[in-house]
């Protein structure tokens, strides 16, 4: 069994104390939730982790997987330098990792963007995950957005069957919708609720049904940036024993967060 862990969560840069500035605290129940999954995987080391965030560089139509030897940054631009890392990639098991999505049909774009300083979606919960590991493990960086939404959940179960004889965990970095009421980051919009309430059932469920019966115009109107991360997780956890676990949902800043974990 080559994956020990997955887990959904969040990344607003105001829930890192140095950036939230007591503010955090308004989001109580993600900060928990972020303490639920570190609690069930603290003991399950990964030798790697796939972590999937929506704000690294995109390729259209195709999984974008960042090749670079070095990636560093942090979140300074939001007022701390708490969540500052540097990430030296292991470069053959890249190539070992793409060369299989491609053999599985997986289409698969190549990027490299030393530069982590524009992406919370991965600064954030790795500042959670290193608290939790002290030395983070060896670590793959990807962005999902060119995939549509079959293709996500296809990635998610192929991913199950790779298997290059190191233990593996799946980080899947997203937010849901933007748009939960008056005063969020992009306006409020009434598909805000629904779509969430669709996301967090798709994985209590461990199904991506409810998710792809969505309109596309109900998605945009939402304004996510996680799904596709949820239904790989959702993809790759329907292969897998058990379910996934949801252990928070809520939206304090007019932002939905979700925190969800498999663990074997």
């Amino acid at each position: 069994m080559a994956w020990i862990w997955a887990a959904y969560m969040p990344h607003p840069p105001i829930i890192v104390p140095g950036v939230g500035g007591g503010r955090e605290q308004e989001a109580a129940a993600t900060l928990k939730g972020i303490s639920g999954i570190l609690d069930r995987i603290r003991e399950r080391v990964p030798d790697r982790i796939l972590l999937l965030s929506p704000h690294q560089p995109y390729a259209s139509g195709a999984f974008a997987v960042n090749t670079a030897r070095l990636i560093k940054g942090g979140l300074s631009m939001f007022g701390t330098g708490q969540a500052n890392f540097e990430l030296n990639i292991p470069v053959s098991s890249v190539d070992l990792l793409t060369e299989y999505l491609g053999s599985k049909d997986i289409p698969t774009g190549i990027t490299e963007s030393g530069d982590l300083s524009r992406d919370q979606g991965s600064c954030v919960p790795l500042h959670f995950l290193r608290k939790c590991y002290g030395e983070l493990p060896e670590m793959i960086l990807a962005s999902p957005i060119g995939l549509d939404r079959e293709m996500s959940v296809k990635l998610g179960e192929v991913l199950v069957s790779y298997d290059d004889g190191k233990k593996w965990g799946l980080l899947a970095s997203g937010d849901l919708s933007h748009r939960l009421k008056p005063g969020a980051p992009a306006g409020f919009s009434p598909t805000g609720e629904k779509f969430d309430r669709t996301v967090v059932e798709a994985l209590e469920t461990t199904d991506p049904a409810p998710l792809m019966s969505l309109s596309p115009h109900l998605i945009r109107e939402a304004g996510e940036c996680g799904m596709r991360s949820a239904l790989a997780m959702v993809g790759l956890v329907s292969k897998l024993d058990g379910g996934i676990e949801v252990l928070s949902y809520e939206g304090p800043f007019g932002v939905g967060y979700c925190n969800a974990v498999w663990a074997n």
